[in-house]
């Protein structure tokens, strides 16, 4: 069974998909890890749109602010653009797992309801996560100021404040698409953390899609 956690960056699914390992003995592949694979072997000229956050990275501090919060639809845009090359590494992964038998997860941000709906002949489950509550910015900060591999440790209040605007911005997008394509959307903020990874267990270990 092939098993697929999407949602924006900084909403749970590294530490859903742990929970998931620990539980049910499932590895996890994370398609920020694919991603990688790609930038190392793809041509920024052949697949420009995999390479926007390589740029965007090396933009100051002020204009990557103020693309995530007063150009959200475009930077939203990029993120799609951008999960489309990653999800051709995916597709052939999926099917070369389901034909070995093995069950996996796959998480990350490159997961979108569009493109798992487009699947066929394989047995698969899928929830979409997110987080719009009014308190999101607060734990964001707290994790990366918690946890040393944060890439967000090193950055400026100012700078998480406006990724975290980004990052209920984008949840919605999620909720959106989520709806349209019929799988479950979850709200990380409706509840306690345990209790939505309950949920989410429930909606991928209970209900299946083929």
């Amino acid at each position: 069974m092939i098993y697929f956690l999407g949602g924006p960056p900084k909403v749970g699914k590294s530490l859903i998909s742990k929970t998931i390992t620990k539980k049910f003995g499932i590895n996890v592949v994370s398609t920020d890890s694919l991603g990688a694979v790609l930038e190392n072997v793809l041509d920024p000229e052949v697949e420009p749109g995999l390479f926007f956050f390589n740029n965007f990275n090396e933009r100051d501090e002020v204009d990557r602010i103020n693309l995530m919060v007063e150009q959200t639809t475009e930077v939203i845009h990029h993120i799609v653009v951008e999960s489309e090359v990653v999800w051709k590494a995916i597709k052939p992964f999926i099917f070369r797992e389901k034909d070995e038998g093995r069950d996996v997860v796959i998480e990350g941000v490159a997961i979108l309801p569009e493109f798992v709906n487009q699947l066929e002949n394989i047995d698969y489950r899928a929830v979409f996560i997110g987080n719009q509550g009014d308190n999101h910015k607060d734990n964001i900060k707290k994790s990366s100021k918690e946890n040393e591999h944060d890439w967000l440790r090193i950055s400026s209040d100012g700078y998480i404040d406006a990724f975290a605007t980004f990052v209920l911005k984008m949840s919605s997008f999620i909720e959106n698409e989520a709806r349209k394509y019929g799988f479950d959307y979850i709200e990380m903020d409706k509840s306690p953390f345990n209790d939505s990874v309950d949920r989410i267990l429930d909606s991928l270990f209970m209900k299946s899609k083929i």
